[in-house]
Formats: structure tokens, sequence, C-alpha cells
């Protein structure tokens, strides 16, 4: 039996502010406020790159890389996800009771607020705060400083002590809380700047994929035949040769950078998506308010856009959620090889020069490795709830 189109479903929902300017706009307000976005980012970073002299601050006082043009994009389409939730309160409401009843997806979602923080702002936060990094000192490197709140034995490894010695022990200082690294690095902007890493390539990553998986799925389901044949054949032929594969020869081949990271997996790790997409785009095509749409005579291309699109929202948000940990895990362990650019301080090569000295430089490899586990584990948790709360055909949420 055909599946008919219930209104109060909010995978159909259109945001009700976009209805109205829609009929006179060619496209929605919110899809213009990204593309305005997108095209300041451009304009800024196109004036940075031709207008601002090398190794001059642009007017605005602020220099940014690629990388970070590319996570600003991506907040963007966060921002144009999420508008319909600011334009309904019942969906707010919908999705709130149902995350609710899952204390486990609340700590998770609550803890990656706050490593999006760290990422975002964490550097002018520590700034703030007066929490020094070993490159602000002026007197010396203070390498392999142990946490405040312990102490180690002087060693060729621990050649200055930045706090006042104890005979052979050189104790902790609350300059640097959680130590430092062999390198002199201060632990805490070491964690910070991890978290940037991974927030950054899971969510620009993730930006490029969705894109990609979303047209090849829908496409694939919607036309079927020979169409889908060769799409599904091309994915097929795609999976064949790991994305994790690609990275590292392109790292090797050209430039070691967070921006060869995530446009390699952007291009080559959309497949999975794609087949989930497709498989769920597929119980839809059929449906009689598709069939009503094709008999009113509605394009291919709004078909697919307002009635297929909408119905895998909660298949792709799954997929993506799920995908994350994945990639923060894999570019921990590019980073851990070495394969990558060592100005990127990734918590996997903190892990690396930690072990390097280890295990007299313990808290070298555990301060890294905490946020790492709790990080990968609170996106698996959450993207698990994701796909029950984003479900409407769950049982038991309504």
């Amino acid at each position: 039996m055909s599946e008919t189109h219930d209104p109060s479903d909010d995978r159909f929902a259109v945001d009700p502010g976009d209805r109205g300017v829609a009929n006179r706009l060619p496209i929605a307000p919110r899809s213009l406020a990204l593309l305005v976005a997108w095209a300041v980012l451009a304009v800024t970073a196109l004036w940075e790159s031709f207008v601002t002299p090398n190794g001059l601050v642009p007017f605005w006082g602020v220099t940014t890389g690629v990388i970070e043009y590319l996570y600003y994009a991506s907040l963007a389409v966060v921002g144009w996800a999420l508008a319909p939730l600011v334009r309904r309160p019942d969906l707010r409401r919908r999705y709130w009771r149902r995350l609710r009843r899952r204390p486990a997806a609340l700590g998770s979602a609550a803890y990656l607020l706050v490593l999006w923080y760290a990422a975002t702002f964490g550097e002018r936060t520590l700034s703030l705060l007066g929490i020094e990094s070993a490159d602000d000192l002026r007197y010396g490197v203070p390498a392999a400083q142990p946490p405040a709140w312990t102490g180690v034995e002087m060693s060729p490894t621990i050649p200055y002590c930045q706090a006042s010695l104890d005979g052979d022990v050189c104790p902790g200082t609350w300059h640097f809380p959680l130590g430092t690294t062999v390198d002199g690095h201060g632990m805490i902007h070491l964690i910070v700047e991890g978290a940037r890493v991974a927030v950054q390539v899971s969510l620009v990553t993730a930006a490029l994929v969705v894109p990609t998986a979303v047209l090849v799925g829908t496409v694939a389901a919607y036309y079927g035949g020979r169409i889908d044949a060769v799409l599904m054949r091309y994915v097929d032929l795609q999976r064949v040769v790991p994305a994790v594969f690609v990275v590292l020869l392109v790292q090797e081949t050209f430039s070691r950078s967070l921006v060869t990271i995530v446009v390699v997996f952007g291009l080559f790790d959309w497949d999975g998506t794609a087949r989930l997409v497709r498989s769920a785009a597929a119980s839809r095509v059929d449906a009689g308010y598709v069939r009503a749409a094709r008999d009113a005579g509605m394009s291919d291309a709004a078909i697919v856009r307002r009635h297929v699109v909408p119905n895998v929202s909660d298949t792709v948000v799954a997929a993506v959620a799920n995908r994350m940990p994945t990639l923060v895990l894999v570019e921990a362990g590019i980073a851990y090889l070495g394969f990558t650019n060592p100005l990127a301080r990734s918590w996997g090569s903190t892990i690396a020069i930690g072990f390097s000295r280890f295990p007299e430089l313990w808290w070298t490899v555990a301060f890294a490795a905490i946020p790492l586990v709790c990080t990968v584990a609170a996106m698996s948790v959450l993207g698990d709830a994701l796909r029950d709360v984003l479900d409407p055909r769950t049982e038991g949420w309504r």
C-alpha cells in the first residue's frame, strides 16, 4: 500500500515563514541567506589572498586560512539546516521531547557544544583568562613541565623547571595547569587546538559529503533503470579504493594540510551515505504525493527537491552523524603517523609526541587521548539518538 503524505510529519514540513515569500522569490529566503553568507566569505577570502600584501594582516584585523573559511562556510550550512527550528516552536518541542528521554544523548550534545566552543573561541578565552602558552614566555622554554598538582624528577628530558626546585624534583606550576610537552607547548592550548582540528575536519567534510550523497542517492532512486545502475556501479567502484588511502597518497605527493584531508574525504567518502539515501528514497518515489505532483505537471527537479529530499533528511543526518567519529579517528591516526602538517596540532600528533617519552611524560598522552575518546564516544551516542529523534515512524516517541 502506498504511503500517504502526512502534513504533520516534520520531514515533509516547509518553513511557514518561507511560504509567502517563496511565491514571490525564485529561491527560499533561508537559501538566499546561505548564498549571501557564502558570497561574503568568498569576497573576504579573495580580498585577503590578492589585495592584502603578503605577511600583513587584513584591515579587519584577523588572518584567516583556507580551512577556516571552509569551516565558516560549513557553519553557514548548519545555520541553514537549523533555521526551521527557529521559526517553528512545534518542531523544537517535538525534538526536545524525544531527546530528553535519552540522558546519554543530552550529555553528549552538551559535551559537543563545549567542544565546538573550544574549537571556535578557545584560544581567545584562554588569552582572556591569562593562561599562557609555552610560546608566550619570554625567558626559556619550559619543556616537559608536569601538571600543577604533581611533580617529576629532573632528567635530560626535563632540563628546565618553571617552578622552584624541591631537591631533584620539578613540581608542577599553575602557569601550565596540565603541563607541557617535551617540545614546550602547553597542554591546555594543545587540547584546544586539537578540538579545533577535530571540529573542522568533521564539520567541513560533512558539508562536502552531504550534497553529493543526497544528489547521487535521490537521482538514482527517482529515475531508476540505467541511471540507477550506472550511479550505483560507480559507487561500488569508488568503495574499492578507501578514502584514507587516497588521503595518505595525496598528503605525500602534494601538501600536508587539513584542507587536503577534508577535500579528499569530501570527494571520496560519500559512497556509503549515498547508498543509504538511495535506499530511503526508493521507498518514496512511488508514494501517492509524488505521483500527484507528477500529474500536476511539477518538474522532476522540483519533485526531488520538495518531496523526495525532505523524506530522506533523517537518513542523511543519521548517516553523517555516525560517520563523523570515524573521521575524527582517521584524522588523529594520520596525524599520529606524521602524515599531516606539524603546525596543525592535532590530538593524534600530540599523542605521538607523548609516546616518544612515555611513561615519563604520561600527561602528554593522557590529556590528548581523553578528549579524543570522549569526542568519538559523544558523536557516536548522539548520532544513534538522532536517528530515532528525527524519525517520526519510531514507535513510542509521539
